[in-house]
């Protein structure tokens, strides 16, 4: 049975006196850095001079490159697109990861895939929110916050797990409740669900559908309303419901 953590089970104490580096200012790193800054945690950015460093500065933020936001911190949160991960953990984090610090990801798989291997004196953790950023961003200032998910894939301190849990509360997940996990497993099951459900099989079947129908003569704008306009009002009432209540609402 999953084990699932919430507000009680997690001590903002292992992040006391800690410094945060943010890497990436764009859609997770723009939530969790304000998140976490609203849970009194000191969040300070790492980013390349695009809009999203001018959009930090403007958010109050201290900023600063990619490597000096590594040296200067405790935890270096790594949030940029996972193709870049490896090239800019190997140029500009690496050198500064040394003992006693710790390295994390909402989404292992660069670790998992050993595209990225760290240090055996550092720990290296996940917190993973289970909604984009602005709907994290936006719950958590409602007072609420959203599902996720952690792991801890090296523990060199003994305290990785706290600290994982520390940095799930401070950007909201446990208000929800987090489920432990692997970077196995978030990896393997984040892919699989994308490209063979989410982003593959729902598309697939959309078009399937819609061309069948135009095939046999029907005409395209109400194929279009029946299998894909609608799918959103179905979509819905799964997410509010569930299956078995979507299907006793249709």
């Amino acid at each position: 049975m999953a084990k699932v953590y919430y507000d009680k089970d997690a001590d903002m104490s292992p992040l006391k006196g800690k410094t945060i580096a943010i890497i990436g200012y764009g859609n997770q790193g723009q939530a969790q850095a304000n998140n976490l800054r609203d849970s009194g945690c000191k969040v300070i950015i790492g980013s390349v001079k695009d809009p999203s460093y001018d959009q930090a500065v403007k958010d109050g933020f201290e900023v600063y490159d990619i490597a000096e936001a590594a040296r200067r911190a405790d935890i270096v949160h790594v949030l940029i697109p996972d193709e870049y991960q490896a090239k800019v953990y190997s140029e500009h984090i690496a050198p500064h990861m040394k003992r006693g610090k710790a390295l994390c990801f909402s989404h292992g798989f660069n670790i998992h895939f050993k595209q990225i291997v760290s240090p055996k004196e550092v720990d290296v953790i996940m917190i993973a929110p289970k909604a984009p950023g602005a709907i994290l961003r936006r719950m958590y200032k409602q007072g609420s916050g959203t599902p996720g998910i952690l792991a801890v894939h090296q523990d060199a301190s003994g305290h990785a797990k706290k600290i994982a849990l520390a940095m799930a509360k401070g950007v909201g997940l446990t208000r929800i409740g987090v489920v432990e996990t692997t970077f196995k497993e978030e990896v393997e099951t984040d892919l699989f669900g994308e490209q063979v459900v989410l982003c593959g099989g729902v598309s697939e079947l959309i078009k399937a559908g819609f061309e069948t129908l135009v095939k046999e003569g029907y005409q395209p704008e109400v194929a279009y309303f029946e299998c894909l306009n609608e799918l959103k009002l179905i979509v819905d009432l799964i997410y509010e419901h569930g299956i078995e209540g979507m299907w006793a609402a249709v």
